[in-house]
């Protein structure tokens, strides 16, 4: 899972990220052996070590922030502090559904997601001393950001290239079977939401790409990764609306429906990949 072009030549965080990744490894490696007698033993000591380590390595990384004076600190600290409280109440759920193949799942495509997009792209800035989310967006057709910015969140989570990754604005409803989400937008001037609807193709070949893992149907993992993909996109649509408008726009939690809940009308985009087909819609 681990990319050396996560680096950030900063040794200390470098090495934390590393160990980072080489948990998830150890959480995704135990899944299959739910019939070992170390199974649950395993999980825990895993699970107690993610949530030591991202609390330990936030504060290492958030002090070097404040040291070089990196300019996106406080957004970066409201992320860390996130997810710190994500993998807190993952834990609880983890012990008293005593480590049940679901549980287990659902966290492991979260966890997956969010350590790959937050240090593939955010942490990324770091060095630069300066967020990407500072700078100034262009007067463009915001559809036409917000499918680059799709694109660009599966470009880093499923390692695709230019030439395996396009789309296609105010497209029709394309996709009829698979995996779908609603987002819903707060205090947005113009908009109430975001819908997401997945081919079957893109869950299983983005898992693929960002863990190594084959399924032949889909299952919490998927749905776990899907959600929190979900989640990355609205909340940089979120933050193109804010700068946008000058109004601050924050997101819901993402909420799984049926793909005809989701509105098909004209402010939406499909996104064609070597591994599948993804659509936006904006309404």
């Amino acid at each position: 899972m681990w990319k050396d072009s996560y680096l950030l030549d900063v040794d200390v965080i470098d090495n934390q990220h590393k160990e980072l990744f080489k948990a998830v490894v150890t959480l995704r490696d135990n899944l299959g052996k739910a019939d070992l007698p170390s199974y649950k033993k395993q999980l825990t000591e895993t699970a107690m070590f993610l949530k030591e380590y991202c609390i330990n390595h936030f504060r290492d990384e958030e002090e070097y922030q404040r040291k070089i004076g990196f300019d996106g600190y406080a957004e970066h600290k409201k992320k860390h502090d996130k997810l710190i409280d994500d993998v807190l109440n993952y834990e609880k759920r983890l012990i008293t559904s005593d480590f049940a193949s679901l549980v287990v799942k659902n966290f492991l495509g979260f966890i997956a997601t969010w350590i790959i997009y937050h240090v593939g792209v955010e942490d990324q800035q770091i060095p630069k001393g300066k967020s990407a989310t500072s700078a100034r967006i262009e007067d463009r057709d915001l559809v036409h950001d917000f499918a680059v910015n799709v694109e660009n969140v599966l470009k880093i989570l499923a390692g695709l290239s230019e030439q395996n990754i396009h789309h296609t604005i105010g497209s029709n409803r394309h996709i009829d079977s698979g995996v779908s989400y609603k987002v819903g937008l707060v205090d947005a001037p113009n908009n109430r939401g975001v819908g997401f609807v997945y081919s079957e193709d893109i869950a299983f070949g983005v898992v693929k790409a960002m863990t190594g893992m084959e399924f032949t149907e889909l299952n919490e993992v998927m749905y776990s990764a899907m959600q929190e993909i979900s989640n990355i996109i609205s909340a940089n649509i979120a933050s193109l609306l804010s700068k946008k408008t000058n109004i601050s726009v924050d997101i819901e939690t993402p909420r799984q429906v049926q793909i005809d809940e989701i509105p098909g009308i004209s402010n939406s985009f499909l996104v064609h990949t070597r591994l599948g087909d993804m659509e936006v819609v904006v309404y």
